[in-house]
């Protein structure tokens, strides 16, 4: 039995948010890439049904594929981001399969709101600071990272490594 996670795999992200991820992200470290967590933990693998994953496929079959950029640095009280622009098309997305799978809120429910967003940088207290400037900086010499996610991906957590499940397409 392992955790699994829907997410969107922002690779076009890794110019800017990789060498943060690999030094303050252990998720990157465990092979997880730049990537909008939708809903963590999803359901634990011993779960995933033919019927659930057909039931995802529909779902999300029927969600028009988000375009965005990413173009602002933001904070939680230890974590550094990267804000999602328009974020109203995965909000869709993550209404969407809540309305599906309502026993598995977005992000996890830990949170009262789900706010969208791609992690930079998780734990830091004493050098937010700093990763908050040396991002800005990074994001402001690359530009904006402009993204266009086709799949929800289906990840799972074995062995402490994260490996791809399956891929479901988005409406184009």
């Amino acid at each position: 039995m392992s955790r699994t996670l829907l997410a969107l795999m922002v690779p076009e992200a890794e110019p800017v948010v990789g060498s943060f991820r690999d030094q303050y992200d252990p998720s990157a470290r465990r092979g997880l890439g730049a990537h909008i967590t939708l809903i963590y933990p999803f359901l634990d693998s011993q779960w995933l049904s033919p019927q659930v994953l057909a039931r995802l496929r529909d779902v999300i079959a029927g969600v028009p594929a988000p375009m965005f950029r990413l173009i602002e640095v933001r904070t939680f009280p230890s974590v550094v981001w990267l804000a999602p622009e328009p974020a109203k098309h995965i909000m869709v997305l993550a209404d969407a399969l809540v309305a599906a799978f309502p026993d598995h809120p977005k992000g996890g429910g830990a949170f009262p709101d789900f706010v969208p967003h791609l992690t930079a940088a998780r734990g830091v207290h004493h050098e937010k600071e700093a990763v908050v400037n040396e991002l800005g900086v990074r994001l402001a010499d690359y530009g904006p990272v402009y993204c266009w996610c086709e799949n929800v991906t289906l990840l799972v957590s074995e062995d402490r490594r994260w490996r791809v499940l399956a891929q479901f397409p988005l409406l184009h």
